[in-house]
């Protein structure tokens, strides 16, 4: 067996064990926090905001990182770029998003399930008095920047998406807004689809995140129906959902190209 491939059956051994080495791309963004603990026995299925940007959130900034940020090219994502694409809290995006998205990039896909089953610790390193020191557990997006490094995608592409079912109240004048969870609708219903963009950089982890303007949409009953059926509103919130992707990634790939 050649030096070659036992680096590569090292790096896929780290990667599936949750161990990282360390990365001079990721030194500030990954080396500030030690082992992750008190993972939750039933973790939820979606993905948090720490999976995404790393321990960034949580980073001691100075002024200085500030200013050293604001003067860093301007994120973008050229058409036709090969990207991932993951939808939070599935093991696949929605076939609707990935055919919007093929319009503009080449795609592949990844699950946006993180395992979260267990807190794993390497014992590998050592420090200058020969100790063994704990390495840090390589968070999701560390992971998932090095599967897309080796396909050599350009970036990483995270939504995270949400159905809300709305009633208007006479007495406010407004739509109360609260998650959609299969309730019975009425002709007095509206719906809207949030969703959030996160962009990363595969080579360097820079990343951009826009929330564009979500779209409402007036629930509509037929004539000849009282009520709304289960198919009548499925295929409702399948037409906003469709109407929706395909402006908002029409107007993500013109705002980051």
């Amino acid at each position: 067996m050649n030096f070659r491939s036992i680096a590569l059956l090292y790096m896929s051994a780290l990667l599936l064990t949750g161990c990282a080495v360390h990365s001079p791309i990721d030194a500030k963004k990954t080396g500030v926090s030690g082992t992750e603990s008190n993972v939750s026995k039933n973790p939820s299925v979606q993905l948090t905001d720490k999976d995404i940007f790393g321990n960034e959130t949580t980073l001691a900034v100075t002024e200085e990182d500030i200013q050293a940020a604001l003067e860093e090219d301007e994120f973008h994502v050229p058409l036709n770029s090969k990207i991932i694409l993951v939808q939070s809290g599935s093991r696949a995006p929605e076939t609707l998003m990935q055919q919007e998205m093929s319009q503009y990039y080449s795609v592949a896909t990844f699950s946006g399930i993180p395992d979260r089953q267990k807190v794993i610790s390497c014992n590998k390193e050592k420090d200058e008095n020969n100790e063994a020191v704990i390495a840090e557990n390589m968070n999701w997006m560390q992971a998932l920047r090095y599967v897309a490094a080796k396909g050599h995608q350009k970036a990483i592409i995270v939504y995270q998406d949400l159905l809300q079912s709305g009633k208007y109240d006479p007495a406010t004048k407004t739509t109360v807004w609260s998650d959609y969870k299969n309730e019975k609708v009425t002709n007095t219903t509206s719906l809207r689809y949030l969703v959030r963009f996160t962009l990363v950089d595969v080579a360097t982890g820079e990343w951009a995140s826009w929330s564009p303007a979500n779209y409402e949409y007036k629930v509509t009953v037929p004539l000849s129906d009282k009520k709304i059926n289960a198919d009548t509103i499925d295929q409702q919130i399948a037409r906003l959902k469709q109407n929706t992707y395909a402006s908002m990634v029409k107007d993500l790939a013109n705002r980051y190209q």
